[in-house]
């Protein structure tokens, strides 16, 4: 089938998203949210379900686009920094609390990821909601993919070209450009 053929549904698919009230609000939270981060770069998109904690904090590169739900913490004094050219799919958590995350460029994020640089207190004696936290460091560098469902813990390299699996919990830095999955992530390939 030819591109000409799929030029109407294509210009009906603009048309809607022109119309929609939807569009023209996230256009209208995105330069807001623009105005409150400490830096953001060019044709960034931010959805209305976007949760931003430490604004003066965080840095977006450009050309970041966010899917759906999404979750900005670096509040208590952290530091979040998200690179240019990265794609973040729905209900994604970069909890960077009074630690830092740092996330390079090229980065493909699918749902449901957790990247937290904090952990909470185990110690015997205390309920566990009264712990004090510890506080790490997160480094994602270029051209990670990092699959659904998985959690990065605080105090790991992800090195360059990495793809993290589906439901993996990184407790450890990778090589680079290996394949790492299960609980916790060990290397299970590489790319080729």
């Amino acid at each position: 089938m030819s591109s000409a053929s799929h030029e109407p549904s294509r210009l009906r698919r603009r048309l809607g998203l022109l119309l929609s009230p939807v569009f023209w609000l996230e256009l209208l939270y995105t330069a807001y949210l623009r105005t409150r981060l400490r830096k953001c770069g060019n044709k960034v998109r931010f959805r209305l379900s976007t949760v931003i904690k430490g604004h003066e904090n965080i840095v977006i590169g450009n050309n970041f686009n966010s899917m759906g739900a999404l979750y900005l913490y670096a509040n208590g004094g952290g530091y979040l920094q998200v690179g240019d050219n990265c794609s973040v799919n729905t209900n994604v958590q970069f909890g960077a609390s009074a630690g830092t995350v740092i996330v390079g460029d090229d980065v493909a994020i699918a749902p449901n990821v957790v990247i937290r640089a904090a952990n909470g207190g185990i110690r015997l004696g205390s309920p566990m909601r009264t712990q004090r936290h510890t506080y790490g460091e997160i480094h994602i560098e270029d051209d990670v993919w990092i699959g659904s469902n998985a959690v990065i813990t605080p105090d790991v390299r992800l090195a360059k070209g990495t793809i993290v699996g589906a439901g993996a919990v990184v407790t450890k830095s990778t090589e680079p450009y290996s394949i790492v999955g299960g609980v916790p992530a060990k290397r299970i390939g590489e790319r080729t």
